[in-house]
């Protein structure tokens, strides 16, 4: 009697050890499986970094078509485009293509010129 009292009492105690187990199991599956809650909000954040960048990507769409419209149809903007990023001028105007200064003197020049400024 005492036997099979303690080998009831070691079932009961296997069997709520097996699904304690079966429960911590299912838990951490929960959380950090290949689908888990971790996870999902990971592809929450790049969804929504995603949603973002399209409606960047819109806003920049509709920007260019906009000035490739002004393009065609404004000769002005032709033109201001032209002499620009091709570099032509009219007759009557002298291009003068000046050296680019180095970026530390042309950064001392600029803090001399304030500092002339400053003094004055």
């Amino acid at each position: 009697m005492l036997k099979t009292l303690s080998l009831k009492k070691l079932r009961k105690w296997l069997l709520y050890g097996i699904g304690t187990a079966i429960m911590i199991l299912m838990f951490w599956d929960l959380l950090f499986s290949r689908h888990g809650y971790f996870v999902l909000q990971h592809e929450m954040e790049v969804r929504q970094q995603l949603l973002e960048d399209i409606e960047r990507l819109k806003a920049e769409k509709t920007s260019l078509q906009q000035e490739v419209i002004r393009l065609r149809e404004d000769p002005k903007a032709m033109e201001e485009v032209i002499h620009r990023e091709l570099g032509y001028v009219y007759p009557d105007e002298t291009m003068m293509i000046m050296p680019a200064l180095p970026k530390k003197a042309g950064k001392q020049d600029e803090n001399q010129d304030r500092q002339r400024m400053i003094k004055k």
